[in-house]
């Protein structure tokens, strides 16, 4: 997949996603989406509100590749609701649906901290419309 120009391809699986909280606020800056997943596990966080993703493990986590033109608006909501929040930004190997694997930015939590249980299945989209045991 060749990215359109002057945009950043970006891995989201929780609030970024397309019809979840924070979607409307980047929704203007999306190119494309594409359906993908990544290596790692899901977790809820402690509070039970949003989810962690954490590297390791031979699990996918489910989410959509995003092609991001910057620009402000995008911006401040990457870093003021995820980097400030304390996820880490990764350049990591995505696959697509489709089979293709390409570097996309991802927001990763870096510690084994603050971990409410895991997400069954590595989707968010599904466990927010599921109910959840605790």
């Amino acid at each position: 997949m060749t990215f359109p120009a002057a945009t950043v391809p970006l891995f989201v699986y929780g609030s970024l996603r397309p019809g979840m909280a924070l979607w409307d606020a980047i929704a203007d800056h999306v190119a494309e989406v594409r359906a993908a997943s990544v290596a790692g596990r899901l977790h809820w966080h402690e509070g039970g509100e949003w989810p962690l993703l954490l590297l390791g493990g031979t699990e996918r986590v489910r989410g959509d590749l995003l092609a991001l033109r910057p620009g402000d608006a995008a911006n401040r909501v990457i870093v003021d609701e995820e980097l400030r929040y304390g996820y880490d930004a990764r350049w990591l190997p995505v696959t697509t649906d489709d089979g293709e694997q390409l570097e996309a930015l991802v927001l990763v939590w870096p510690r084994e901290t603050e971990l409410g249980p895991q997400i069954a299945d590595g989707d968010f989209a599904v466990a927010v419309v599921t109910p959840r045991e605790e």
